[in-house]
């Protein structure tokens, strides 16, 4: 299996979850970030759409690997893979997909390491860096939203009276 091809793959499978997400879920903020990670999920199809066209020596690196893998993905956007229910907030939404990221970057970095081409395990690494960057912005808009729970206001800058 090509591996840019399983890539291309890889993020139309997470687009079509995070919508998914999205049109079941019945709170506004928890359907526009599930919203906003399927759009996320089109850009990175895109970056990798655009590393296939701009046909890079490496990316018509096959992989074994992947074909052995394949299935193993398919488990992370499983549909039973999130219960909905659970994810009641605009911060557990976050958590939700930094889980799923994370379990996208893992699984690409096995596959580098184990991958005997060496045309394949650069571009496996390349995608891995990619979503890499992705799990960081997800995680960049976690902390934001969470900072209000983590973070302690000063006296001074607080609406304490003194007593």
């Amino acid at each position: 299996m090509k591996v840019i091809d399983f890539a291309l793959e890889m993020e139309e499978m997470g687009k079509d979850y995070f919508r998914r997400l999205a049109a079941e879920a019945s709170m506004t903020g928890v359907r526009t970030v599930f919203t906003m990670l399927a759009e996320e999920q089109q850009e990175l199809y895109d970056t990798f759409l655009a590393i296939k066209r701009g046909a890079s020596a490496h990316c018509n690196a096959d992989s074994q690997a992947l074909e052995r893998a394949r299935e193993t993905f398919a488990r992370i956007f499983a549909p039973d893979g999130a219960h909905l229910a659970l994810l009641k907030t605009d911060l557990a939404a976050y958590e939700h997909a930094m889980q799923v990221e994370a379990a996208i970057v893992s699984f690409c970095e096995e596959l580098a390491k184990r991958e005997r081409d060496e045309e394949a395990r650069a571009l496996l690494r390349e995608i891995a860096a990619e979503e890499r960057r992705h799990y960081d912005t997800v995680e960049s808009i976690h902390d934001f939203v969470a900072a209000p729970r983590w973070h302690l206001c000063w006296g001074e800058s607080s609406n304490l009276r003194e007593m």
